[in-house]
């Protein structure tokens, strides 16, 4: 039989949703609001596919004098240049996968 998790705003909230399914005979356990984010990390990684692009370890790159010299530019420096984090990439390439 499936379930249902349900996420009430306020306490009281919470003891009337508890109240009612007792009064319907109706199962319910209480869990803490730690608890249910680790529930639905596991259901959003139950869903990840594993099929996918798997990193391997890169040896260091050699940068050439240019590259070195744009590292050591200032922010001000840069104020200018297209600058794309890590992270932005990473949510690119997740964003594709998932098409």
């Amino acid at each position: 039989m499936d379930s249902i998790l349900i996420s009430p705003k306020t306490e009281k909230e919470l003891q009337y949703v508890l109240e009612l399914l007792t009064s319907l005979e109706i199962e319910a356990k209480k869990i803490s609001e730690k608890d249910r984010d680790d529930f639905e990390l596991a259901q959003l990684l139950k869903d990840v596919d594993a099929s996918g692009i798997v990193r391997e370890e890169k040896k260091p790159i050699k940068l050439t004098v240019t590259q070195v010299k744009l590292l050591e530019l200032s922010e001000a420096e840069m104020a200018g240049k297209t600058v794309i984090s890590e992270k932005h990439i990473q949510v690119d390439e997740d964003e594709w996968l998932n098409k």
